[in-house]
């Protein structure tokens, strides 16, 4: 009963952080977390470190409790939320990924990446 606690301690530590780092387009298929999806659909991804990081992540990808959480994403002005779907092996640890779909709600596809978006997961 203590762990459970203390693990649920640390994930709501974890889902009150705001972070910062730079949104990049990423084309979703089978991610991490064991589902696919399309770039039509609204998803992300994350750092693998900050996926591994995550308070009760396991081994097996599939069954970390970040894959049932939301990132919001926000940047002049503009918000979206996002299913967390999958990571990034090369990312520094606070850049984040946005399926085609909802990358284009901050920038062109052409532009690529967008600097300095703040960001939590919920």
């Amino acid at each position: 009963m203590l762990l459970k606690t203390v693990l649920l301690s640390l994930v709501a530590a974890a889902l009150a952080q705001n972070h910062t780092g730079t949104l990049f387009t990423f084309d979703p298929g089978l991610g991490a977390c064991g589902f696919t999806n399309t770039s039509t659909q609204t998803v992300a991804s994350v750092s693998q470190t900050f996926f591994n990081t995550f308070p009760g992540h396991t081994a097996n990808p599939n069954l970390n409790p970040i894959c049932k959480h939301n990132l919001t994403i926000t940047h002049n002005g503009t918000t979206v939320t996002a299913a967390i779907v999958d990571f990034c092996l090369t990312c520094p640890q606070f850049n984040i990924g946005l399926s085609p779909s909802a990358f284009t709600k901050f920038a062109t596809i052409d532009e690529g990446i967008v600097n300095n978006v703040t960001w939590h997961v919920n």
